[in-house]
């Protein structure tokens, strides 16, 4: 997709609220769709966008590592958006589909990496626009570093002699072939008839899947939004003991609340009056009073009131 496409999705950001985070995703969108990461020399790049107002917030990327070895899998990404401000992010999830915790992306600005320590198996990565107006291209980079398998020692490469001979020789262990509490040797073992539970039976491995429930992993809770200044129209103004009162077009429905600061706006202008500060002595569903230091011939010049949290 070329930048140009990507900055439309971003222009969509106004309606974010309207679309869906998933509307236009891919089979990548979910992760049985994950796109594979193929590593050449243990190394391997994938790109792709991603979109919160276009509605494609997720991408899932899955790396299988060589068979049989175990290391450290780097992992770092680079993104670039249509406009400053814009961020994207990325976690970690191992071939059970379990978050991989210590595995946390770190890194200021564009940049961000981790490394996932004893790496083995498939490694599945989500890359996803954070918040509602989030959008971005994205480059991740894997880079695998294989343990250094030291051969076993072998005893028997090794050249003994035979020891003396020994006054006794030590009574024969008796095979457990059957549970048998009292033998010694069904302690280590986990022969026909023993109990689930017996401490030499080997445990079972939960099932893969997030906790043992093969589930989907829950996305990314959306950011919370903050609530935004709301500039009223005054309807009524009243003469009291604590200065004027005045009744503005705008209450609770509109997200106003008791806390909020009063700045009386001059003119036509957002720049606020001088002196126009005030507080807010009552707010109702569609309508605010507050109260203000000014006269009345100020008020009729100056018809508008910013409220902001």
């Amino acid at each position: 997709m070329s930048k140009w496409a990507l900055a439309c999705f971003v222009v969509c950001g106004a309606c974010a609220n309207n679309v869906a985070f998933d509307k236009a995703t891919g089979p990548d969108g979910r992760i049985k769709g994950a796109r594979p990461v193929v590593l050449a020399e243990n190394a391997g790049t994938t790109k792709g966008i991603v979109t919160y107002p276009g509605g494609d917030r997720i991408d899932w990327r899955v790396i299988e590592l060589p068979e049989g070895q175990k290391g450290r899998l780097d992992l770092q990404m680079t993104y670039s958006t249509p406009r400053p401000g814009l961020r994207l992010a990325f976690d970690v999830f191992d071939q059970w589909n379990v978050p991989v915790k210590e595995a946390a992306a770190r890194g200021r600005g564009r940049i961000k990496s981790t490394s996932v320590e004893k790496a083995t198996g498939k490694v599945f990565v989500r890359i996803y626009a954070p918040g509602r107006g989030d959008a971005g291209q994205y480059k991740l980079t894997a880079e695998f570093h294989p343990e250094v398998v030291v051969k076993d020692f072998n005893p028997l490469d090794v050249a003994v002699a035979d020891p003396p001979r020994l006054p006794d020789i030590p009574e024969a262990a008796v095979p457990c072939v059957t549970f048998d509490p009292q033998n010694p040797t069904c302690a280590i073992s986990c022969p026909p008839g023993s109990p689930p539970d017996w401490k030499g039976c080997p445990k079972p491995t939960p099932p893969p899947g997030t906790g043992g429930t093969g589930e989907q992993p829950p996305p990314p809770p959306p950011p919370v939004e903050k609530a935004k200044p709301v500039v009223a129209r005054v309807l009524k103004v009243d003469v009291s003991t604590d200065g004027l009162e005045v009744t503005l077009g705008a209450g609770s429905e509109q997200g106003v609340a008791k806390e909020w600061k009063v700045n009386v706006l001059r003119g036509a202008t957002t720049a606020p009056l001088s002196g126009g500060g005030g507080t807010i002595k009552r707010v109702n569903k569609t309508t605010t009073i507050i109260v203000v230091k000014l006269t009345t011939n100020q008020m009729a010049e100056n018809s508008n009131v910013q409220l902001s949290p």
